[in-house]
């Protein structure tokens, strides 16, 4: 084997480990980010207990496949929006304890979005489970 491909696939095999190693390290920041939400954030039990109700729900009253498919993603939305909303959150505070007009509308904001799509999913799943619901009376 000459040493030019020698060279070639050692550099190949560095380049590919540092990928792996750099997925593996963009995976353990992102569990750690869920970990830290899970601890601080009181929303993340009651996204997790709705979760678990809906998903019982889905079984009792069973929900077709795209129903599955609106209700899961719109919980990964939810879940998406708070840990954006969380990560605003702390940024504002990092930035000033103090008050400031303008942390006001971010903290806000972020806030009012994270609402505005659980109302959206409240609304869905009115939608969904409200018909199956009546059908029993």
């Amino acid at each position: 084997m000459s040493t030019e491909l020698k060279e070639k696939i050692e550099d190949d095999f560095s380049k590919s480990n540092k990928v792996v190693k750099s997925l593996f390290q963009i995976i353990i920041n992102s569990l750690n980010g869920i970990k830290w939400y899970a601890k601080d954030g009181k929303s993340f039990i009651i996204y997790t207990v709705g979760l678990v109700i809906e998903i019982i729900l889905g079984f009792l009253y069973k929900v077709n496949g795209l129903e599955w498919i609106l209700i899961i993603c719109f919980e990964g939305v939810i879940l998406t929006v708070e840990l954006l909303n969380t990560a605003i959150e702390a940024t504002c505070d990092m930035i000033t304890k103090d008050y400031s007009k303008l942390i006001m509308v971010a903290k806000d904001c972020a806030s009012a979005a994270t609402f505005i799509i659980c109302l959206v999913f409240f609304i869905l799943n009115i939608i969904i489970f409200l018909p199956k619901i009546v059908m029993l009376f």
